[in-house]
């Protein structure tokens, strides 16, 4: 990205790169560098890298190359034990005296070739030793010309680590407490009981019994209409807004909202799944009854832009849905959308950052909604 930035067509979006991790933990391009040449080449050489001088197959080849030296291994074993260690150094030592021997016979250059690789396996690192080299390569300069790498094996010695591709800045647990706990009570949602005194008082008419008479508690329901932001800036909110949909959708307290797909800002249709194969036309959500809206976006703020026509746009949505209850999670803290659209936008709308599950900024979103209040924008 940093070599075609001049380009006015980028080839290695965030999208591309995605798709190359998870092509390779489908086992994909790891069986020879070549063959992860020829994913790479396939997934982020375009057509118009073909005569550019900026990007093309050559340069990328020199690129992987060069990063893909720094994950070199040395292949050491290590003892298991002092036992083994003991038992390797003194094995070691007498293959040391019969190859000294041996090498002595025939003249000078056998020890010469034996001082050589000793020198060389005394300048190999201990943080090297290991089935697990993790390094972190600093540039210095935006030329990639020069280059530290620093070893952070000592980080992994008795300590265990999980791995997890999900990073959210609230728990998952902390978003279903949240979206659940605005809920409404609505007689016979719940579920089906036996009315004893309704029996007894059909079985004293009739005179037997053959039926049980039932009746229906009262059930609590959720009414989240979510309008997601989904694809370019949002791909790296994509696990929040997945958490935010499956809380919303497949909880305990049946939900009685729509979600919707869009990006950017909506414009005359809305999509109801993010493959974007399925849509209703936006002015079916305006006419509908009041609602409580969400919409999940980051307004711009993700990349630090200011854009007058997004900012336009959704003050003329925000115009159109003035009628239903609308709140605004912004993913990025608030102290990331000054001077961008999100700052401009936030005036219009109440805006939420997601905070941690130490703060009440999603809690905040449950009390805006249980107001009687809607939108001001327009007033």
């Amino acid at each position: 990205m940093r070599t075609e930035k001049a380009l006015p067509q980028k080839g290695v979006d965030l999208s591309s790169y995605l798709l190359l991790i998870d092509t390779l933990k489908n086992g994909y391009g790891l069986t020879s560098k070549e063959e992860l040449l020829f994913l790479c080449k396939k997934l982020w050489l375009k057509p118009f890298h073909l005569k550019s001088n900026i990007m093309n197959e050559q340069i990328l080849e020199e690129i992987l190359n060069r990063h893909l030296g720094i994950y070199a291994q040395l292949d050491i074993p290590v003892p298991i034990d002092e036992k083994s260690a003991k038992k390797e150094e003194k094995i070691g030592s007498d293959s040391s005296k019969e190859t000294k021997t041996s090498a002595e016979k025939p003249g000078e250059e056998g020890s010469e070739d034996k001082k050589e690789n000793k020198k060389e396996i005394e300048n190999v690192p201990d943080e090297e030793a290991g089935e697990l080299n993790f390094y972190i390569s600093e540039v210095k300069d935006d030329t990639t010309a020069a280059t530290t790498d620093n070893n952070y094996n000592h980080l992994f010695g008795k300590k265990n680590y999980t791995f997890d591709n999900r990073y959210l800045p609230v728990s998952r647990r902390f978003i279903e407490q949240t979206i659940r706990s605005l809920r409404y009570k609505v007689p016979g949602a719940g579920r089906a009981t036996i009315d004893i005194p309704a029996t007894v008082e059909e079985v004293a008419r009739k005179g037997y019994f053959n039926e049980w008479k039932l009746t229906e508690e009262d059930g609590f329901v959720t009414r989240w209409t979510l309008l997601i932001d989904h694809e370019g800036s949002m791909i790296a909110f994509k696990d929040l807004a997945d958490a935010v949909v499956e809380s919303a959708t497949t909880g305990s307290v049946k939900n009685e909202g729509d979600v919707f797909y869009f990006r950017n800002y909506p414009s005359e249709y809305l999509f109801t799944n993010p493959e974007h194969t399925r849509s209703v036309k936006l002015r079916k959500l305006i006419t509908s009854p009041s609602r409580n809206i969400l919409i999940v976006s980051d307004a711009g703020a993700a990349r630090g832009y200011y854009s007058e026509d997004r900012v336009r746009k959704v003050f003329r949505l925000l115009y159109q849905l003035r009628s239903h209850r609308i709140a605004w999670l912004n993913p990025l803290p608030e102290a990331r959308w000054k001077g961008t659209s999100a700052e401009k936008i936030s005036r219009y709308v109440k805006m939420f950052e997601p905070g941690n599950d130490n703060s009440d900024h999603m809690g905040n979103i449950i009390q805006f909604f249980k107001t009687k209040g809607v939108s001001n924008i327009g007033q």
